[in-house]
């Protein structure tokens, strides 16, 4: 009933494995046919919990890119939509009212939470169907830069995708400013629909489970393009927050500000290279945990990666480009200090000439690694 993509399949790839080596182990059967899940328990707040509540929903609507304008489906009348802001330790309480002319999902993605609010149909809870609600209900445990988004189908491949930003109450913020940039590839409402697209992979050859519009990998390195595949769509647009290279989103501060930038990447076919020209960059984050910090030019950013950097603002206009690595185009936006008029669209910075940064290349800060344990449990087969 409910697609699979191969930005599910890449997402759940390692894990996918393990489940089926258990289930060859023991012989169980797919959950997905036989299980309905019904309304999860309420969770109740622990004492001096706080709480942070928010109401999504879904629709078919019309949106304006900076010129295109396209029909799509979205949470409200933007893409992306709002951020959901919360600190580590909140107890996030979200009801999805669906307005779509489908069933639908919430996927909270990189973040740990209970099993019953995932948001996948048919392994934690039954898909939300037209015209239901759902509640999601989940305390944040880390902090980091996240983003949420459907676990049906393409629903992804249109507009339904926003920021998930927890905050750390006893981080020490030692910046002036704080840009948040969603990356996208976009085809809906062009004269295409994600399902086109999937329709005309499949006639080619490919496969109706795995062919769809992209792998979403948001293992580090892993889904890097020089390691394999770079996408097998051309997009007739690149996004940064929504918006065309020719109407890029503006970031205003003043010269000298440290400013973090927290970059998601929420394309489906779309690996990026970015770099913010007449900057350097240091990467501070990725997948929402610190690292050692590593200065760059410009970085790989896979499907579904998230990396937070700081850069010290210089003085007047500046462009942040992401280019699809393998493909023609940008996404773009600017960071403004100063008047004056902003660099030509198209402008390619020379940090993207340079050296560009790997997930792989990253080390984990001591706050980011796992206490050393021993196994729970372990199985063999015969």
């Amino acid at each position: 009933m409910y697609e699979v993509s191969r930005r599910n399949l890449l997402l759940g790839g390692l894990a996918a494995a393990g489940t089926a080596t258990l289930a060859a182990c023991s012989g169980g059967t797919d959950p997905a046919s036989s299980r309905a899940f019904g309304t999860p328990a309420p969770v109740t707040p622990t004492s001096g919990q706080k709480g942070v509540t928010a109401t999504l929903r879904p629709a078919p609507v019309t949106v304006d890119l900076g010129g295109p304008v396209v029909k799509t489906w979205a949470y409200g009348d933007t893409v992306p939509g709002k951020v959901i802001r919360a600190n580590a330790g909140d107890l996030l309480r979200v009801r999805v009212e669906n307005g779509l002319p489908a069933p639908t999902t919430l996927h909270w993605h990189g973040i740990r939470l209970a099993n019953a609010a995932d948001g996948v149909p048919g392994l934690t809870q039954d898909p939300i169907p037209a015209a239901g609600s759902f509640l999601y209900e989940f305390t944040a445990p880390d902090p980091g830069t996240y983003f949420f988004h459907p676990q049906v189908g393409l629903q992804l491949d249109r507009g339904l995708y926003a920021p998930l930003i927890i905050d750390d109450p006893r981080a020490p913020g030692d910046y002036d400013g704080e840009w948040v940039v969603v990356l996208d590839d976009w085809v809906d409402g062009t004269g295409r629909t994600p399902d086109d697209v999937l329709r005309s992979l499949v006639d080619a050859g490919g496969s109706s489970t795995a062919g769809s519009m992209g792998g979403m990998s948001g293992m580090g390195g892993m889904g890097v393009a020089p390691f394999g595949d770079a996408g097998d769509i051309v997009y007739p647009h690149y996004l940064v927050n929504g918006r065309v290279p020719a109407a890029p989103s503006v970031f205003t501060v003043k010269p000298g500000q440290r400013i973090r930038i927290r970059v998601i990447n929420a394309a489906s076919n779309t690996i990026f290279t970015v770099a913010l020209g007449g900057h350097r960059m240091t990467v501070t984050h990725t997948d929402g945990y610190r690292v050692v910090p590593s200065e760059t030019g410009a970085f790989y950013i896979g499907m579904g990666e998230r990396y937070d950097v700081t850069v010290t603002a210089g003085d007047g206009v500046f462009p942040l480009v992401a280019l699809p690595f393998g493909k023609l185009g940008q996404a773009r936006a600017l960071l403004r200090t100063a008047t004056g008029a902003a660099p030509a669209a198209g402008l390619r910075p020379t940090e993207l000439d340079g050296p560009v940064l790997l997930g792989s290349q990253l080390t984990p800060a001591a706050s980011s690694r796992l206490t050393p344990r021993e196994r729970d449990a372990s199985s063999t087969c015969p």
